[in-house]
């Protein structure tokens, strides 16, 4: 089942207001076909350089096509998750990209942390996880982001600000 986009909390404080989203489509066919290629070559082209980095830095919202009938949640259909770790294993700068006003982080966090859809309240579903799970894959997304931030040249003032954004994201969604 496709989450809803709704917003987590407002925009980060320290974050410059962005003019734009990047919608990121992922459609059924290409995950069940196992192809990165299509999402894989946006997603490149927002990391190829500063000016393009720095105008997408917290505004790629990730959209799956194809699964509005499905029941699970994306995070619980293998081939979805098996596709997604495929992604970041070839692009890894979540951290710095994902949209910190939807649902993209906990998406990004779940797709990425081992777990298993439990029932709560009547109609809802959540993810459960191991909590020693979620430091390790913290460190792993700002390391990739620190080489991200150093490829590009981008400054530590913009490491530290994004880093502070996505925990803040990241703690919405665990509150």
């Amino acid at each position: 089942m496709a989450k809803n986009l709704k917003p987590l909390m407002t925009t980060p404080r320290f974050s410059p207001a962005k003019g734009q989203q990047v919608i990121v489509v992922c459609d059924s066919a290409a995950i069940t076909a196992g192809d990165i290629s299509g999402v894989l070559t946006a997603l490149k082209s927002l990391s190829s350089d500063r000016s393009s980095a720095m105008s997408a830095e917290g505004a790629v919202t990730l959209v799956f096509h194809g699964y509005d009938n499905d029941p699970r949640e994306l995070e619980a259909i293998p081939e979805v998750r098996a596709w997604f770790a495929r992604l970041f294993e070839a692009w890894p700068y979540w951290s710095f990209f994902a949209s910190r006003i939807d649902q993209t982080v906990p998406l990004v966090l779940t797709m990425l942390l081992s777990g298993e859809a439990v029932a709560g309240e009547p109609g809802m579903v959540g993810w459960s996880f191991d909590l020693d799970e979620l430091k390790p894959l913290l460190l792993e997304l700002f390391g990739h982001q620190n080489e991200l931030i150093e490829r590009l040249e981008i400054g530590e003032d913009v490491n530290e600000r994004v880093t502070h954004d996505f925990l803040e994201a990241a703690q919405a969604f665990f509150n």
